[in-house]
């Protein structure tokens, strides 16, 4: 196994072990019943602002 094979298959793993983790954490962050508000990163993720090109 070359090495470029075994840091592929190392990130594919955590990543799939990531999400496995982070799947049930969402679902019940979802289905609560309060409104989280603007604030919750989660729920409304702020983008970082597009760069404006000087003229």
């Amino acid at each position: 196994m070359s090495t470029f094979e075994y840091v592929v298959g190392l990130v594919l793993v955590v990543w799939g072990l990531v999400l496995f983790i982070a799947t049930p954490l969402a679902l019940a962050h979802s289905r609560t019943e309060h409104d989280h508000g603007p604030d919750c990163w989660w729920c409304h993720p702020h983008l970082p602002g597009r760069r404006r090109e000087q003229q």
